[in-house]
């Protein structure tokens, strides 16, 4: 295989052993034309955790150590204006802001670095998991090309990412261990889906997920399980995509959950014997997220898509995001058909209640 073709096999390889991510980050460093790259993970008790290509490690040992004071107006501009994509930092900040930022003047320049591309990745559990590219002092700024390449990678990078955050960017050396210290809902599977491990809060998702004879599972939201099931069953077929991040709608009583699918790559057989793929749940249990912006960049859309879908939820008709957005309405109804099928949904009510993450989502008759 070429590299692009490869690279989505590398990336979930390193889910499950992120020793590995600097190999990943270097060749995406290739794609973007980059110097120095970055993978920064960071909970509710702030930044800590991070790996880094070797041109970027003392700079990111330095900011970790000493620049959590100093706010990144980045991330939240990122989330803002380009919540499913990359983006460079001219598109979010002016010359002048960079010239001001301590950020840029304390770490990124003081160690050869003059422009930086990235994109910020929040989960519903609160975490956030961050990609940062760097150029050294001297080169051209990155462009909107390059972060189209990039975008085209970001759902992997997003999936397999959270599976290193859990798993505390270190890699687990059994499969026992990795499920304990995912802390996420986690099963692993199979050969047709056949269950061969699960923790103990996968277990407590029933009645929500219902265990079958022959260890096969299935999920009590109908249409989340005819997703799940084609998901699964195109596990170890990385050429023919297929919807990988699948929502599980709300009931009275609980809240909406997003199923991930992981494919088992290479390498990582070493700790997931057997396994083709990993399921991770994550509850969404934050009403005050930005859970729109998690969602979208969950399930491969379009940047024109992503539009579509935060202008539904924000209760935007077709005619209304048609005029706003300078489109006519039947690019717009084709563009909502889309993400429809992408999220699994069936009418914009259901999206926008998806989206919203507040209420729970009523069935549809």
């Amino acid at each position: 295989m070429n590299e692009p073709d490869s690279l989505p096999d590398s990336i979930y390889e390193a889910a499950a052993i992120p020793e590995l991510w600097p190999r990943v980050l270097e060749r995406l460093n290739l794609l973007a034309g980059a110097d120095a790259a970055a993978l920064l993970s960071a909970d509710n008790d702030g930044y800590g955790r991070y790996i880094a290509t070797e041109a970027y490690r003392d700079g990111y040992a330095d900011y970790v150590a000493n620049g959590r004071e100093y706010p990144n107006v980045r991330f939240a501009r990122s989330l803002e204006r380009y919540p499913s994509a990359f983006s460079t930092d001219l598109e979010l900040c002016t010359a002048a802001e960079l010239d001001a930022d301590p950020i840029y003047t304390s770490f990124v320049r003081k160690h050869g670095f003059d422009w930086t591309a990235g994109t910020a990745v929040p989960t519903p559990t609160g975490d956030l998991i961050v990609f940062d590219f760097a150029r050294r002092r001297g080169a051209d700024p990155f462009s909107r090309e390059i972060m189209g390449l990039l975008d085209g990678y970001r759902p992997h990078l997003a999936r397999a990412a959270l599976v290193s955050h859990r798993l505390g960017m270190r890699a687990a050396s059994s499969q026992a261990e990795a499920l304990q210290h995912v802390g996420l809902p986690c099963a692993v599977v199979g050969r047709m889906g056949k269950l061969l491990a699960v923790n103990s809060p996968f277990e407590e998702l029933a009645p929500r997920i219902v265990f079958t004879a022959h260890g096969g599972l299935a999920f009590a939201d109908t249409d989340a399980q005819k997703l799940v099931a084609a998901a699964m069953g195109q596990l170890r077929y990385e050429l023919n995509p297929i919807i990988r991040s699948i929502p599980v709608r709300a009931t009275e009583a609980e809240s909406a959950l997003v199923v991930h699918l992981v494919p088992i790559r290479r390498a990582a057989g070493d700790v997931f014997t057997r396994a083709e793929g990993l399921i991770v749940v994550t509850p969404v249990t934050m009403p005050e997220a930005p859970l729109t912006h998690i969602l979208t960049g969950l399930f491969d859309l379009t940047p024109a898509e992503a539009k579509v879908a935060r202008g539904i939820a924000s209760g935007l008709n077709v005619e209304g995001l048609a005029e706003l957005l300078n489109l006519s309405p039947a690019t717009i109804r084709n563009q909502l058909n889309a993400v429809l099928n992408k999220t699994g949904t069936r009418r914009q009510a259901e999206l926008t209640l998806l989206l919203s993450g507040t209420r729970p989502m009523p069935e549809i008759s």
